[in-house]
């Protein structure tokens, strides 16, 4: 099943004491370091789209649900950057990054992370493509 962790939202800022982030690569910097905390709140104040935060349009519960899910798929131990960012076909303000998780299985994976411009000029992670990121739970693949 195609599941792509993209979403709809509008408006939004910096949550208190935090700066927004002016660059796709600091953008991708602090959501990483969101998901290895498992501090869902600073990665709702990173999510969202063109049009804004995920959270200014979103229920709490489905956007918890979602952030959950995503901080599961994307923890890791460590990461780089293995290419990017890279311009996004036909959509202009979207960048894409190559990600290599380091996951505490000592398996090693590279996912898509695609980051969006906000009309306001503040980038946020868009989400990646789920179906291309292995089961976290299930072993490494040699």
């Amino acid at each position: 099943m195609l599941v792509a962790l993209g979403c709809l939202a509008c408006g939004g800022g910096a949550a208190p004491g935090k700066l927004a982030p002016q660059s796709p690569q600091e953008t991708l910097a602090q959501f990483m370091s969101a998901v290895k905390g498992n501090d869902l709140e600073r990665m709702r104040t990173l999510w969202g789209s063109e049009r804004g935060l995920a959270a200014d349009r979103m229920k709490n519960t489905d956007l918890n649900q979602r952030l959950t899910v995503l901080q599961i798929y994307l923890n890791h131990v460590g990461y780089r950057v293995v290419e990017g960012p890279l311009p996004v076909p036909n959509k202009e303000d979207r960048r894409v990054f190559r990600v290599e998780l380091q996951r505490s299985t000592s398996c090693t994976v590279v996912v898509p992370l695609e980051v969006a411009r906000t009309k306001g000029g503040r980038w946020l992670v868009v989400g990646t493509d789920l179906a291309t990121i292995p089961n976290p739970a299930a072993p490494c693949k040699a």
